[in-house]
């Protein structure tokens, strides 16, 4: 009975504030970032109409044809950065730690001189990874209103005993709501016009890889085509803890308001690329690849805990209550990605090099979750995601330079917004390369900046609602080694 009215409540009650939170949710899984390796990341992602390195597998795996020798690669990156809070008039940055993690492991065998129409047919097995979550960010302001207007709004028309357990149920049990007169509508120690010293800190961490089998074959020295097979998985946690004081004694009753909000997600899906490269003359070369959407079986789990403080005449109470352990099963599918390519070998005597331009074509929009328990929610909640979110273009442009065994590599890559109001978020790559015999060593470097809209807590009342602005940039080290076997 009590998941049956928590599922009302949600559904009917709070629905703009829930699933705000999962449009979000939905973008955190749809943003995939090319540069897996050093190389690839080191020219911006910029990679579809070339080949040779595994990196291209994730924009167009037609560029697993380009493979002459077969070939072992392993890449370590590093990731860190560092936000910016804006909330008002004060600011706070914050620096997250720099976090180790495998960015690739790959192995391609090549098979070559076949006769007749192909020429090469190359297979690969391996793992890409295409995003990282860490991020830290923290804000402290002065404003009016208190998140305990939230969760008296989630209690009203509600009897102590229906309310849900991760909110105001929590609210109720420490005393930072209340219904002094029985009717169910449930009371603060706020009133609107209170000016509440607010502050959060917030932990993410997590990553998007995918494992990929995927073959491709060079025909007739022109034409190349690909196929793979992905099975994306994700992992993401996030810590919140929140603190309301009354620092100058200014709000009568009132003490501190402490909320911690914990969730791991963690997801496994599936999904089909097919891709197409030619070479026109001896240095133009075109590429086309198609991503399906990715299809992912999800798991939440989540808990809250609450503590409030208040004096009330002689006596201070000082109160936390804990939720249980939260779960929730369910499925989403990402937007399909279309990629165009325009690639140039350049040859000047003993400088050679290319430049290569991708457009990624997405829909946003076209993102949708799968509730089995709850399809009324599930109905409502796409509705939101169609309508706030839309179509972009994401563009990525690279450059490397080859001089005997040394490479210099440049890129930049531009994320369109997937809301019609947002800002672009830019990619900014370097890197070099050396070349042996067998082995051969890459670095590379990206720089991602962003500025995003966050929300401590959603209230129904637009006018009131809280906005920080994280300005972020987030940077990646990462060393590629290869060996051809």
């Amino acid at each position: 009975m009590m998941k049956y009215i928590f599922s009302v409540l949600i559904s009917i009650g709070t629905l703009s504030i829930i699933s705000a939170q999962t449009v979000a949710e939905a973008l955190r899984y749809s943003y995939w970032i090319p540069g897996s390796t050093a190389r690839t990341a080191g020219v911006g992602g910029g990679f579809g109409a070339m080949g040779g390195d595994v990196g291209v597998l994730g924009i167009n795996p037609a560029g697993l044809a380009e493979f002459r020798k077969s070939e072992l690669t392993f890449t370590m990156a590093f990731n860190g950065g560092n936000t910016n809070s804006i909330l008002g008039t004060t600011q706070q940055e914050t620096s997250s730690d720099v976090v180790p993690s495998i960015s690739n492991l790959s192995i391609v065998w090549v098979k070559e001189n076949l006769g007749g129409v192909i020429e090469s047919s190359n297979f690969s097995l391996g793992i890409q990874s295409y995003n990282n979550f860490n991020q830290s960010f923290a804000f402290s302001s002065n404003n009016e209103g208190s998140i305990t207007e939230r969760f008296s709004a989630l209690a009203n028309g509600f009897t102590p005993d229906e309310l849900e357990f991760f909110e105001s149920g929590l609210a109720f049990e420490t005393g930072a709501i209340y219904d002094f007169d029985g009717d169910l509508v449930y009371e603060t120690d706020f009133i609107p016009e209170d000016i509440v010293n607010k502050s959060q800190e917030v932990s993410r961490s997590g990553n998007i890889n995918e494992a990929n089998i995927a073959w491709a074959g060079r025909f007739n020295r022109k034409l190349r085509l690909g196929f793979s097979v992905g099975i994306p998985f994700f992992s993401f946690e996030e810590d919140k803890v929140y603190f309301e004081n009354d620092i100058d004694d200014r709000i009568p009753f009132f003490n501190l308001l402490q909320y911690q909000e914990r969730l791991s997600t963690s997801g496994v899906g599936v999904n089909f690329k097919t891709g197409i490269g030619y070479t026109v003359g001896k240095s133009l070369r075109l590429g086309l690849a198609y991503q399906t959407p990715s299809f992912f079986s999800m798991d939440d789990n989540f808990n809250t805990n609450l503590r409030y403080s208040f004096t009330e005449a002689t006596t201070t109470l000082d109160t936390t209550s804990f939720s249980p352990d939260g779960r929730s099963d369910y499925r989403y599918r990402t937007p399909s990605r279309l990629t165009g390519s325009l690639g140039m070998l350049l040859n000047f005597g003993e400088l050679k090099g290319f430049g290569n331009l991708d457009f990624t074509y997405l829909n946003y929009s076209k993102s949708k979750f799968t509730f089995s328990d709850d399809p009324v929610f599930e109905e409502e909640l796409n509705a939101r995601i169609s309508n706030q979110l839309t179509s972009a273009v994401n563009l990525h442009a690279g450059i490397e330079m080859v001089y005997r065994k040394f490479r210099i590599r440049g890129g930049v890559g531009i994320l369109g917004s997937p809301q019609a109001d947002g800002d672009s978020e830019y990619v900014y790559s370097g890197g070099v390369g050396i070349r042996g015999d067998r082995i051969y060593l890459d670095v590379g470097y990206q720089l991602r900046g962003s500025d995003q809209s966050y929300s401590p807590y959603f209230v129904n009342d637009a006018s009131r609602q809280i906005n920080v602005t994280n300005e972020s940039s987030r940077s990646q080290l990462s060393f590629t080694i290869g060996y051809k076997i």
